[in-house]
């Protein structure tokens, strides 16, 4: 009994795909996502320079620069409500860094 139900579904599963039966289509996703940033170097001026959660002073710092002269990858630039200029790093770890705290142009 067994035997021929695993038959019959074998039989079955082979004609759906000889009969070409395509999978439906996923819907377009109604946002396409960013392309991905090409990322450039900066370096911190100052040792001990806040990177943060988020684009704003009031954020909490998640770790600051160890010395003047490191280099910082960053791939996204982002203007706060206040107007200032804030870099998203991508390493040596990510956050945001004020532009202030770095050589790249504000």
């Amino acid at each position: 009994m067994r035997m021929r139900t695993l038959l019959a579904g074998v039989t079955v599963g082979a004609a759906l795909l000889a009969g070409g039966i395509v999978a439906p289509a996923q819907a377009a996703p109604e946002t396409a996502p960013a392309p991905a940033a090409a990322a450039e170097w900066t370096e911190a001026i100052k040792a001990g320079a806040p990177v943060r959660s988020c684009p704003s002073a009031s954020c909490a710092p998640l770790w600051r620069t160890a010395y003047a002269g490191q280099a910082l990858e960053w791939y996204n630039v982002e203007t706060n409500s206040a107007g200032n200029v804030w870099y998203e790093l991508n390493s040596p770890r990510w956050g945001w860094i004020y532009c202030g705290n770095v050589t790249a142009p504000c």
